[in-house]
């Protein structure tokens, strides 16, 4: 027999037991049944050498389970693992590597009351649809299904993947209790999988397994029977799921804070981490050369794998920059060709599909490019959706400068100085200009950004050049009229008249 184990720990609870690393099994689970097609966001998840448990993709580089997972106190430390975590997904029996993937975890993030950590994987997964979050909670007696990697009747570390039919009651508290149908038990190793409930032909995910009785699983004492259990609902924490594991507009480096990429006289491009107060961190070079007279934007996951990546025109060729995950980027992928004289601009999702989208000016012209995501990522036919008068702006990604939940876009008049902010509209396009500054002139500030929400309190900011070559940070705001610029704070006190393009 195997000496690695599944973790797990004893302890008082409404079921008495809490199985820390627990599997579900369906109404045969104990006889070993494999788990149905579609539960490939499930994840084992091994902690050091003798410890495992199950998990939830929840977005491409995000993965909920259970805190028991990591600690027997059940308060596992914000920040990286204290041991050598890995995490497979898109992999429901273990023994087929040609398919899924397995990753390092990074980070860990704890709820602070409840049974529930996001683990952050070194890399995202782009071949593994996330689970759907479920927004309203479990009502009485209603059917659900449990999966996990954990031990069954028979086998103390199983290679496959196993469900297990439950009715689930919830309260108004964090404790969702599940009642099994038939012989299916929740056992060590399966602590954090998923609770599902059907809505259509959609599996959500509603709970996360924390505590069973364990009755009848290998190893369990053979006088205990019981086959109950508890999880811990999500759907009333669903704002604390997809505000960490959700991407974050702008961020490079993967630590959910814009940052700002440019491009010096050397040619070379650099990665300015942002420190999420509008300010800037120690630069790092992410281009060797060759990038001079490039059109270099970030605004999106192009890949699908949860990581914002770099789209440049070079040469008229337009290309991806896949990020690594840590703003350092892999071999670019063509996506298509543009006017070599085109600007991009790195707007974001501007239709809300979960797919970034380019917008590109030429010929005096603006075209939007709806985007298509993936491993060979593209772009549709131009739009256009600005008739003439581009050449003269200075354009970018301004992110959501009102609040509605819509990418807008910064545009700066050449001519006399003034900023211009256009809202982002449902069909993509944008609306008639508002003015939100004055003075941003070109030789006054010769280079100018939108930061997204570079200090992250909603509002979408500006970073601008200055001509004794410092950069400033414009922190966003709003007015009765609609979003405005506010006051600068120099953030870089020199060297920045030797940076020939920001974004």
């Amino acid at each position: 027999m195997t000496t690695k184990r599944s973790r797990f720990v004893w302890a008082a609870g409404v079921a008495t037991v809490l199985a820390t690393a627990a599997t579900v099994l369906p109404a045969n689970a104990l006889n070993g049944a494999d788990a149905p097609v579609g539960l490939n966001f499930t994840a084992k998840i091994n902690v050091g050498e003798k410890a495992a448990c199950t998990g939830t993709l929840v977005s491409p580089r995000w993965v909920l389970t259970a805190k028991s997972c990591f600690t027997a106190a059940g308060i596992p430390a914000s920040g990286k693992p204290a041991v050598v975590t890995t995490v497979t997904v898109g992999r429901t029996d273990l023994s087929q590597t040609g398919v899924g993937t397995t990753r390092a975890a990074a980070e860990l993030v704890p709820h602070s009351s409840r049974d529930l950590v996001l683990v952050k994987l070194a890399t995202g997964v782009a071949s593994v649809k996330p689970v759907v979050l479920a927004s309203t909670p479990v009502t009485a007696d209603q059917a659900v299904t449990t999966a996990g990697f954990g031990r069954t009747k028979t086998e103390w570390v199983p290679s496959k993947l196993h469900t297990g039919a439950f009715t689930a009651v919830g309260d108004s508290s964090a404790d969702v209790a599940l009642t099994a149908t038939g012989d299916a038990v929740i056992c060590q190793g399966d602590a954090g999988g998923p609770v599902l409930r059907a809505n259509g032909t959609t599996q959500e995910l509603v709970a996360v397994a924390s505590r069973s009785w364990q009755g009848g699983c290998l190893g369990t004492d053979p006088t205990e029977t019981r086959t109950g259990a508890v999880a811990t609902r999500v759907d009333d924490v669903r704002t604390w799921i997809t505000g960490i594991a959700n991407l974050v507009s702008g961020d490079m480096s993967g630590d959910n804070k814009p940052d700002l990429v440019a491009i010096d006289d050397d040619n070379k491009l650099w990665l300015y981490p942002g420190t999420g107060t509008g300010a800037l961190g120690s630069r790092i070079q992410i281009g060797s050369g060759g990038w001079g007279g490039a059109s270099v934007v970030h605004r999106g996951d192009w890949t699908g794998d949860g990581m914002e990546d770099i789209v440049a025109l070079i040469g008229g060729e337009l290309r991806v920059y896949p990020n690594r995950g840590d703003g350092t980027l892999a071999a670019p992928v063509k996506m298509g060709t543009l006017p070599t004289d085109a600007r991009l601009v790195g707007i974001g999702d501007t239709t809300l599909d979960g797919k970034p989208d380019l917008l590109a000016t030429y010929d005096n012209k603006l075209y939007r490019y709806a985007g298509n995501t993936g491993s060979t990522p593209s772009i549709g036919a131009a739009l256009l959706i600005g008739n003439g008068g581009w050449d003269v702006m200075t354009l970018s990604g301004l992110g959501d400068a009102n609040k509605d939940g819509r990418v807008d876009l910064l545009a700066r008049d050449t001519r006399d100085g003034i900023v211009y902010c256009y809202l982002g509209q449902p069909n993509g396009t944008f609306s008639d200009l508002n003015e939100f500054g004055r003075g941003y002139t070109t030789s006054f500030r010769p280079l100018i950004a939108g930061a997204a929400d570079a200090d992250r309190n909603g509002i979408a900011d500006i970073w601008a050049t200055a001509n004794d070559g410092s950069l400033k940070f414009y922190k966003g705001g709003a007015d009765v009229h609609g979003p405005i610029d506010g006051s600068s704070v120099e953030i870089g006190s020199g060297g920045w008249q030797a940076i020939k393009s920001i974004s």
